[in-house]
C-alpha cells in the first residue's frame, strides 16, 4: 500500500504497527511477540511483488522499520506499568536505529552516500515539476518561491539525511503510540500516565540539548553537521511535549472539538513549531502542567479546605 499509494500507506503503517504490537502483548508469549512483526516484512515483500513489482524491496524495508521494529518495542517494553512517554521512547530508539541500519546498508551497497543520491533524483525532477507549474499558469514569481524551498529541501536531504530519518521515527512512534493506540485496542495496555497530556521527555534530553546545540552553531563542518542530526530529533520531541502541554490547557478550558481543530491547525504553522519545541524544552525548568494543576487545586477546594465541610 506504500508503495502504491503513500499517502494511505504512511498513515497504514502506525495503526499496522498498534495492531500487531497488541497481537503480541495480549498473547504474552516471547516467541509471538517477535514472530508476528516479523512475519510483517515478508508479507509485505510477496504483496509488493505482486502488486507494485518496483516497489517489492521498498515494501519490505518499510514493512520493517515502519511496523516490525515498532510492534516489537510495544511487545518489549509496553507493559508493568511503565509510563506511555517512556514506552514511546523505546519505539523511538528501535524505529530509529531500523532506520539507521537501512541508510548505513545502502551506503555499503552502493558506494554512495544516500543523502546525495536522493538529493540527485530530487534535483532531476525538479525541472520537470517547475515547467508543469509554469504550463499551469503560475507565475513567475511563485515559480521562483517553489524553485528556492525545492532547493532549501534538496540541501536539507543530502547534509541531513540521518537527521530527518530520526526525526520521522519520532513522529511515526507517536502515532503508533498515541494517535492509533485506541483504534487498535492499545489504548488497554498497562502503562501510566496514558493521556498525551502528560508527555515528558527525560531530563538528560534537555542537558544534551545545551552541549548539541553549541556544536550546531559553533563547531566545525563535520561536527555541524552530526549536531544538527541530532537537533532533529530533539526538537521533535520538545515539540510533543509543547503540544502536550497545548493538550492539557485543552482540556483544562473543556474546549469543542472544532476548538480543538482550530487549535491545532494554527500550532502547526510555521513559526508555531518553533515556538512550541522551545516552550517543551523550557518546561522541564518551568513544569506548567503541575503549576496549573496546583492552581486548580487551589481554586477547588476539597471538603475540608476554606468553603468545605
Amino acid at each position: 500500500m506504500t508503495a502504491a499509494a503513500p499517502p494511505f500507506g504512511l498513515v497504514l503503517t502506525p495503526h499496522a504497527a498498534a495492531r500487531l504490537g497488541r497481537a503480541a502483548l495480549e498473547s504474552q508469549r516471547l516467541a509471538t511477540g517477535f514472530f508476528l512483526p516479523a512475519l510483517a516484512v515478508p508479507v509485505a515483500l510477496v504483496l509488493g511483488a505482486l502488486f507494485v513489482p518496483d516497489g517489492a524491496a521498498v515494501a519490505a524495508v518499510l514493512a520493517l522499520i515502519l511496523v516490525a521494529l515498532p510492534a516489537v518495542a510495544l511487545f518489549a517494553a509496553a507493559r508493568d506499568g511503565r509510563r506511555r512517554d517512556r514506552v514511546l521512547l523505546a519505539v523511538v530508539a528501535l524505529t530509529g536505529i531500523g532506520g539507521l541500519a537501512v541508510l548505513l546498508g545502502s551506503a555499503v551497497a552502493t558506494g554512495r552516500d544516500p543523502g546525495a543520491a536522493l538529493a540527485g533524483r530530487w534535483a532531476a525532477l525538479v525541472p520537470e515539476m517547475l515547467a508543469n507549474y509554469r504550463s499551469s499558469g503560475w507565475s513567475e514569481s511563485w515559480i521562483a518561491s517553489v524553485a528556492r524551498l525545492f532547493e532549501f529541501g534538496r540541501n536539507l536531504v543530502e547534509q541531513q539525511l540521518p537527521g530527518l530519518v530520526l526525526a520521522t521515527a519520532v513522529i511515526h512512534s507517536a502515532l503508533v503510540v498515541y494517535t492509533f493506540a485506541r483504534g487498535a485496542g492499545l489504548a488497554d495496555a498497562d502503562w501510566s500516565e496514558a493521556s498525551f497530556s502528560r508527555f515528558r521527555t527525560p531530563l538528560a534530553l534537555a542537558v544534551a540539548f545545551v552541549p548539541v546545540g553549541l556544536l550546531a552553531a559553533v563547531g566545525g563542518a563535520e561536527l555541524r553537521r552530526a549536531a544538527l542530526d541530532l537537533l532533529l530529533p530533539l526538537g521533535v520531541l520538545f515539540f510533543l511535549r509543547g503540544l502536550a502541554i497545548i493538550r492539557a490547557l485543552l482540556d483544562r478550558g473543556r474546549a469543542g472539538l472544532v476548538g480543538r481543530a482550530l487549535v491545532y491547525l494554527l500550532v502547526f504553522q510555521m513559526p508555531f513549531p518553533l515556538l512550541l519545541a522551545l516552550s517543551g524544552l523550557f518546561d522541564e525548568f518551568v513544569d506548567v502542567r503541575t503549576r496549573l494543576e496546583k492552581r486548580g487545586a487551589g481554586a477547588n477546594p476539597g471538603p475540608d479546605g476554606p468553603g468545605g465541610f
